[in-house]
């Protein structure tokens, strides 16, 4: 799993690289629209473009395998381009791209393989994916050191975030939290960063709560929770504080987590809004709702904050109830408000929540 997180949050941010290769015009403009993510033109002049030397050839390999919507097809072009030109620019990058779909399979040996095979100077993020290597044989020693190396090589890099936090992740696997803590703390110094700040406070304050600095694990989770209360991470952020209450209950305070107060519904709201009439489903719901519009207010993997989330919509005198969604494991418990018989009366109502910072959208199930 760590595997697939490390890679996936990398892949997101990661750029076509740019070389100094003295390409023909016809070649850079190439190079230009796929940069811009003009793909559509892009796949009509490739079909035009005649190569003149290996480097040209490359670009043209590379980018018709970029382009294919099969990873299958895609890796068999990029292998091609390998085999054909291994000391061209792209011939090099395509390795990197090899080595990018093995990790996303989750073979590590195989992307290590195309990894150490690249020898540009011009590509120091193969330090960074050999890292993601070695974490996944759990060479923690390794990983660092590769990060490390891009680091130096690289202080202002497109993956410098991701090093970090890999390198605080594998001083966690070692136990060794205060050197996580202090990789986080370097990060944080670097104007411009963090660019990922709630998961950093997430990541920040579990650290601290493994070293048992309870105060300011405390104050990372808050920090986290307030950048966005209704989010993937601000759920881990919530089942973490939990833990914490329950190994330090006479330590931990969690009554900020849910400061509801009074909601004041607009006149054309209130006049239509649902009423706890008898019209209103159980609190728990055996099963996903049927019939109507609802809104989902959010997802918990805890049926406690279901509960609590839930119990709080009805006390503003509005519809809502809870599910478990038994096909997502992680975060299974569903908070939903409603039914509504119109979209527009659901979407009224959705103001009103949203006046409150409860984020959802409207569903039909």
């Amino acid at each position: 799993m760590k595997l697939i997180i490390v890679v996936a949050i990398a892949l997101l941010i990661m750029p076509l690289a740019l070389f100094a290769v003295e390409f023909r015009a016809e070649f850079r403009s190439l190079e230009t629209l796929y940069q811009s993510g003009n793909l559509k033109e892009l796949g009509a002049r490739l079909m035009d473009a005649k190569a003149r030397n290996k480097e040209e050839s490359s670009l043209l390999l590379y980018l018709n395998a970029m382009l294919r919507k099969s990873k299958t097809d895609s890796a068999a072009l990029l292998e091609d381009c390998t085999r054909k030109y291994p000391n061209t620019h792209y011939g090099q990058l395509s390795m990197l791209e090899l080595a990018k779909l093995h990790l996303q399979e989750r073979d590590a040996s195989k992307a290590k393989s195309y990894l150490q095979k690249i020898t540009s100077q011009e590509l120091l993020e193969r330090y960074y994916w050999l890292a993601v290597c070695a974490e996944a044989d759990n060479d923690f020693s390794l990983a660092i050191a590769n990060c490390e190396t891009y680091l130096r090589l690289a202080p202002r890099g497109k993956l410098v975030e991701e090093a970090y936090f890999l390198i605080a992740e594998a001083y966690q696997y070692q136990f060794k939290y205060q050197s996580a803590i202090s990789s986080l703390k370097k990060l944080q110094a670097l104007d411009g960063y963090p660019k990922a700040v709630q998961y950093f406070h997430y990541k920040m304050g579990y650290l601290q709560q493994l070293a048992k600095n309870i105060s300011e694990a405390l104050e990372s989770y808050k920090t986290g929770l307030e950048i966005d209360r209704l989010s993937h991470i601000a759920f881990l952020i919530e089942d973490r504080l939990f833990e914490l209450k329950d190994k330090y209950p006479a330590s931990v305070d969690l009554s900020f987590l849910y400061p509801y107060t009074e909601l004041q519904l607009p006149e054309t709201v209130a006049a239509t809004k649902p009423v706890n009439n008898g019209t209103n489903l159980p609190l728990k719901l055996d099963n996903k709702p049927s019939g109507g519009f609802f809104l989902q207010v959010g997802r918990f993997s805890q049926e406690s904050n279901a509960t609590r989330m839930s119990a709080s919509i009805r006390d503003m005198d509005l519809l809502s109830s809870y599910y478990e969604d038994k096909d997502n494991r992680a975060v299974p418990w569903v908070v939903v408000s409603g039914p509504y018989q119109t979209k527009n009366e659901a979407e009224m109502i959705r103001q009103a929540l949203l006046d409150r910072d409860i984020n959802c959208f409207i569903t039909q199930f």
